[in-house]
């Protein structure tokens, strides 16, 4: 075992899960034990936000420590999973920790392009994620179905003709008419984040004569929206209360939608909150496996996701707008102590904090080429948190781009010259349903907003 006094590394990532979907973050549905246990070990960032409401655009963000505008991975192509790729030049914090003499490990989805290899990992066992719109295993312009040759490799070994199975189910009419929350054809052992977590587990209780970092990327609860039994029936149906902008449009104004709408999306977000429940139960067994090694209070554990999800409110799914269910997700940091924290902090962050965050624990050299903080002084009570958060996005086609300023009470957005802006007083409209922008009582704050974007664009150059 390493005698270096520096910490192990986890990086939990999930894909696509909202932050209300923690029940220490108020969730009323979705049962977390594992990750509220974690919460109280450490510290629970009630306002964290990405910097781009799409995966793979944010997860380079996080990776770097640098905005969008700055990396220059600003979109995801619409047609397969091919590009664009981060820059060559940009360093991965990953990279850094590699130089600064870590053994790094990355299993499940990471969603960093090319798929294979990934960069700053000496060793990977990656899935592309689960790709809701493919639908067939094989023959594919990217080779294989998303979910990847190394989990179908491992699958097949185990399970003869279990890749294409799943591919399979994918085509029948349930498939559609669910918006793809389905039973996953499976068993639980089986299960693509129950082989990222046993991939976990195996790196972790290994002797790597050296701290480790291991990156552990769930593909859950992105769709499909497909758990496995038993978390496909752990919440009932019949018992799922929609959000409270179910029956208002993207613009707040209200919609109308049948019994049979409700039903579908009363299913979808009970299907949802199982795979989070699966993926907290994970979290909880490699816990475990640090516990049985005698490193947990040894080890920095984050555990953030990539974005959110609409989960039907404003009757849409998916993300790729600022809606606070997009923008704003769990984070949770335990640093390396036996002694708990048990904090809450609503201060503003960012979400490519992690990046610096992580090197600062390393001890290693934080660039400053990165716009990010180190969130360690958040978690040790000396710090505060940002005035604004900022978060980007371009749309597959290139068509539409727009940014986001949100400060504590305000959010204000921009799209594209002459085009569409928005301003939502957050402190008065929660929900979002009023666009203020041409409201003549919010005049000032509106400008201030606009200033504050330009500000934060300028001084954060590529």
């Amino acid at each position: 075992m390493s005698k270096d006094p520096r910490p192990n590394i986890i990086f939990i990532t999930t894909d696509q899960q909202r932050y209300d979907t923690l029940s220490v973050n108020g969730s009323q549905c979705a049962k977390t034990p594992h990750l509220d246990a974690l919460a109280r070990r450490g510290v629970i960032f009630h306002n964290a936000f990405i910097q781009n409401t799409v995966c793979i655009p944010s997860r380079a963000s996080m990776q770097t420590g640098r905005y969008t505008h700055q990396h220059g991975l600003q979109h995801m192509s619409p047609i397969i999973d091919d590009g664009p790729a981060l820059r060559p030049w940009e360093i991965t914090f990953m990279e850094r920790l590699q130089c600064a003499g870590y053994h790094t490990g990355a299993f499940g989805k990471i969603h960093m392009l090319p798929i294979t290899p990934a960069r700053g990992f000496h060793e990977q066992l990656l899935c592309g994620g689960k790709g809701a719109r493919w639908t067939k295993s094989a023959g594919l312009p990217i080779g294989l179905g998303p979910l990847g040759r190394d989990y179908a490799a491992w699958l097949e070994a185990r399970h003869p003709g279990g890749y294409e199975a799943i591919y399979e189910q994918r085509r029948q009419p349930d498939y559609k008419k669910y918006h793809t929350a389905i039973s996953n054809v499976l068993p639980l052992d089986e299960y693509v984040d129950c082989w990222t977590t046993e991939n976990t587990i195996d790196f972790i209780r290994r002797d790597h004569g050296k701290p480790f970092f291991v990156q552990c990327g769930f593909c859950g609860p992105h769709p499909p929206i497909d758990p496995p039994s038993p978390y496909d029936t752990l919440y009932p149906v019949d018992d799922v209360i929609l959000p409270p902008n179910y029956q208002v449009d993207r613009e707040g104004n209200p919609r109308s939608s049948t019994p049979e709408d409700d039903a579908i999306a009363r299913r979808w977000c009970a299907y949802y909150w199982g795979l989070v429940t699966l993926i907290d139960d994970m979290v909880g067994r490699i816990g475990s496996a640090l516990d049985e090694k005698g490193i947990l209070d040894k080890t920095l554990i984050i555990y953030t996701s990539d974005h959110g999800e609409m989960m039907w409110e404003r009757g849409q799914l998916g993300k790729g707008n600022f809606f606070d269910p997009v923008i704003r997700v769990p984070l949770i940091i335990t640093p390396p102590s036996d002694a708990p924290l048990g904090r809450e902090l609503h201060d503003l962050t960012e979400t490519f904090d992690i990046a610096p965050t992580v090197l600062d624990y390393a001890m290693a050299e934080i660039p400053n080429s990165m716009s990010a903080t180190s969130l360690r002084p958040l978690v040790e009570g000396t710090g505060s948190g940002k005035e604004l958060i900022l978060s980007e996005y371009l749309t597959g086609d290139e068509s539409a781009r727009g940014a986001c300023v949100r400060t504590q009470r305000y959010k204000y957005e921009h799209w594209g010259h002459g085009a569409l802006e928005r301003f939502f007083d957050l402190e008065k409209d929660p929900l979002e349903r009023r666009n203020l922008i041409t409201a003549p009582e919010y005049i000032e704050e509106i400008d201030r907003h606009r200033l504050l974007m330009i500000d934060r664009l300028i001084h954060t150059p590529a």
